[in-house]
């Protein structure tokens, strides 16, 4: 089994482990911060990506996801957003990570 080396990012044990514990998508939350984005934002892009994924199935995991684009989009969602998910994301799924990170990060 070939091991990969540690990379060194500026974050403490405890905030390390509450992203292993904690985020909703570990690996990109830390991928995130070592691209420089603050540990807040981070947590707030990974959730909100994380949610968006996959189409909700029931009125509380819709309204988990508006409530997460609220937080990360900074604004609430409109009729139209939701109408165009579908066609976005569920329907292509295709390099959609990299299409809202460039989204959200800009």
């Amino acid at each position: 089994m070939a091991h990969t080396p540690l990379e060194p990012i500026d974050l403490l044990d405890t905030d390390y482990a509450d992203i292993l514990a904690n985020s909703s998508d570990p690996l990109f939350e830390l991928q995130l911060v070592r691209f420089e984005v603050n540990a807040a934002s981070a947590r707030t892009t990974s959730n909100f990506l994380t949610l968006v994924r996959q189409k909700p199935e029931t009125p509380e995991q819709w309204a988990t996801l508006t409530q997460a684009w609220e937080v990360a989009c900074e604004y609430k969602p409109t009729v139209e957003d939701f109408r165009l998910l579908p066609e976005l994301l569920w329907e292509t799924q295709d390099s959609v990570e990299v299409d809202w990170l460039l989204i959200i990060l800009n």
